[in-house]
């Protein structure tokens, strides 16, 4: 397994909640989005929030050579104008099989390349299935301007059943030098379908996301001046062992850090590298695979942590995060029941649906061998 397939799997696990600060810098973006689409009544009776449907900012293209591709837009990006978040969308990408990785175009109605940095970022959550240590909707999928292309081998796949609703939510990023009325972001998604999975039927991997700040809310803390640090405990749905995991941290990070507190031991931890100013610019990936990856048990607690020393004299000007994306190969144990009605899953839904605040491109970095 090579070091791109690593970061791939990781890549598949992080997508990150964006701050309060990006939230309200974006929240008034969204009505750029030309569209007068109606994200639909956002609760039923029961309380659940009601998805929206599939719109015209939204369709799914099935190619011949195993290939499913996800267009979004048409999208208007003025020039020097702020970050555009498009409403939030539901698809079913109804194809049966695993999937591989991912690639993304921007380009113009005609078909033409069009810059890379017009896209932000684009996010695939799973609304009907959960993460690994939390009720929430499991996140699939995130990409950024800085991650282009990943795949993973045959013999490993994400698995994809007819009927499955992703959620896309993506933002564009206009231009200071150009104006572009109407893009689109193309998502090339391969995959080997069940009826013809060749000479070997691909494992089933699945990625997980944990936080220092748990599932739900928001996913930075202040960084007051000095040595502070923040911690989550919980447990796994289901055994298996960990292929991969990626960190993120702000600058001033220290380490990161996953471990059993049920043994005490530490499963992976670490240090961010920092460039020529001493700020993070990328965290190493956590190549577990070598050893035939590391067991994790659903009857054991784990924690994720991290600590930062803050050198300067006031708050750090970025607040502080620490999150951790991974891959695990579980055993054969069946998932938990989902539970719509958790009140994990509800908070986190709504959160996703009502607030252009759920996950941006700080998650991107694993993908490339960056700080996710």
């Amino acid at each position: 397994m090579t070091k791109k397939t690593l970061m791939m799997l990781v890549a598949l696990a992080l997508a990150v909640p964006a701050t309060a600060q990006e939230a309200e810098h974006d929240h008034a973006a969204m009505d750029h989005a030309a569209m007068g689409h109606d994200m639909g009544d956002m609760a039923d009776d029961s309380g659940v929030p009601e998805l929206p449907t599939e719109n015209d900012l939204l369709r799914v293209v099935r190619h011949d050579d195993r290939v499913v591709e996800v267009i979004v837009g048409p999208v208007s990006l003025p020039q020097g104008t702020a970050h555009l978040r498009t409403p939030i969308q539901v698809i079913e990408l109804g194809v049966e099989g695993w999937m591989h990785g991912f690639s993304w175009e921007m380009r113009d109605a005609d078909g033409n390349i069009l810059p890379e940095r017009l896209l932000h970022h684009v996010n695939l959550i799973d609304p009907d299935s959960r993460e690994l240590f939390s009720p929430i909707a499991r996140r699939i999928m995130a990409a950024g301007r800085e991650t282009k292309e990943e795949r993973v081998p045959g013999v490993l796949g994400y698995p994809l059943r007819p009927g499955n609703r992703v959620m896309v939510n993506a933002m564009f990023a206009s231009l200071p030098d150009a104006a572009y009325e109407e893009a689109y972001l193309h998502i090339t998604l391969p995959y080997t379908p069940a009826d013809d999975p060749g000479f070997i039927r691909p494992r089933d991997v699945y990625p997980f996301y944990l936080d220092v700040m748990g599932p739900v809310g928001d996913k930075d803390f202040p960084l007051p001046p000095g040595t502070h640090g923040r911690s989550w405990e919980g447990t796994p749905a289901v055994s298996g062992r960990l292929l991969a995991l990626g960190g993120h941290l702000h600058d001033y990070g220290d380490w990161i850090r996953l471990e059993d507190v049920t043994t005490g031991k530490v499963l992976w931890e670490t240090e961010p590298v920092r460039d020529e100013q001493g700020l993070v610019s990328s965290v190493p990936i956590g190549n577990l695979w070598w050893r035939g990856g590391v067991r994790i048990d659903a009857g054991h607690t784990y924690r994720i942590s991290v600590q930062y020393t803050n050198p300067l004299d006031v708050p750090a000007p970025d607040a502080a995060m620490g999150a951790i994306g991974g891959v695990i190969l579980a055993d054969g144990a069946e998932w938990p029941e989902f539970d719509r009605m958790d009140p994990d899953y509800l908070a986190d839904l709504r959160n996703t649906l009502e607030k252009p605040n759920e996950s941006h491109e700080h998650g991107h970095g694993a993908m490339d061998g960056g700080g996710a």
